[in-house]
């Protein structure tokens, strides 16, 4: 007996040792609050967002309630996009800290010198909080470190929802419109003119008429155009635009005309657009551009139902309705 209670004492003191070693060999994780917010700031002060990512950065700005993007002249950001990034970093909770180091740090890739992306707070000019994101350790989770403190922490956080390009925050929706603004629409070969509540093909012959479903998916993706990037404000010789591949007009009910020039750069699958509303020149994907020029006019009419008196009491409402039946086949 007193052998085994001397065993079990040995093993209870080896358990001890062991604990104390492992203690002090890993990162002092310390005391918090696990309500306490990561990051110090009042929402409502912040209107300035400066992302860095080691190599770019872009600075966001809020004006009149709209968020700008000042590198690029002031051109509108997707402010909807900017509210939703400051709303998570308002909303991260400290938790409990993985690492409490320096070296940790640069471990997890959030030191001053040393991280995936650097996000700063503004509000008028002057530095409201500071967040370094780093590493991931799973699926919509990030390392982080708030400002001067040492604590790192994980969170649920996507490093793409903090790019540090302007491409990557710019409007892309910023050429849409509603299709009922639109009254006139002038493409090669055809032109759509508004006749009520309903774009129609103009000059149809007696025996056409507008195949609204076509006019109604054209217009859909005129007024829906979207960008990819911002190409600035020169017109350079490899955009092409003296040669242009596609060319048309939109009319608002407003009165204003919108001319949109597409044309293709010597070298890229892209297109370049020109809106005359607009001063700059635009990247454009390859499919949005596509279903605009493959649109004809024979895919905006079709023929009209011919139903005479005759037929329309017998029920017979298409031409093809009344063909002869072949000798010996029976009707259908």
């Amino acid at each position: 007996m007193k052998k085994l209670t001397f065993v079990l004492g040995g093993l209870l003191a080896l358990q001890l040792v062991l604990a104390v070693a492992m203690n002090l060999s890993s990162d002092d994780y310390g005391a918090f609050k696990p309500q306490e917010k990561l990051l110090a700031f009042d929402r409502k002060d912040v209107d300035g967002l400066r992302i860095e990512d080691g190599k770019n950065s872009v600075v966001l700005s809020k004006r009149d309630g709209k968020w700008l993007l000042p590198q690029n002249d002031n051109f509108p950001a997707n402010t909807a996009n900017v509210e939703r990034l400051l709303d998570t970093l308002a909303s991260l909770d400290k938790g409990w800290p993985v690492a409490t180091t320096a070296a940790a740090a640069r471990r997890f890739k959030v030191a001053d010198d040393q991280f995936e992306r650097k996000l700063s707070l503004l509000s008028n000019g002057k530095t409201l909080a500071v967040l370094y994101v780093g590493t991931s350790p799973g699926f919509r989770k990030v390392h982080v470190r708030a400002g001067k403190q040492d604590d790192v922490f994980a969170v649920a956080l996507n490093t793409w929802d903090a790019n540090a390009s302007a491409d990557d925050w710019i409007d892309k929706a910023i050429l849409t419109f509603s299709p009922d603004d639109v009254t006139r629409v002038d493409m090669p070969g055809f032109v759509l003119q508004r006749d009520g509540d309903k774009l129609r093909v103009a000059e149809l012959t007696d025996k056409e008429e507008t195949n609204a479903k076509a006019v109604g998916a054209l217009l859909d993706k005129l007024a829906g155009l979207r960008i990819q990037s911002l190409l600035g404000k020169d017109a350079k010789p490899e955009y092409q635009q003296d040669k242009p591949e596609l060319e048309f007009k939109v009319t608002r009910k407003e009165g204003d005309v919108l001319s949109y020039r597409f044309s293709k750069p010597k070298d890229g699958a892209y297109y370049v657009l020109k809106r005359s509303d607009m001063d700059d020149y635009f990247k454009v994907a390859e499919y949005e551009v596509k279903p605009l020029k493959e649109t004809a006019r024979e895919k905006l009419v079709q023929n009209q139902i011919e139903q005479t008196p005759d037929k329309a009491a017998a029920g017979e409402n298409t031409p093809t309705a009344a063909a002869e039946t072949p000798a010996g086949v029976p009707p259908k």
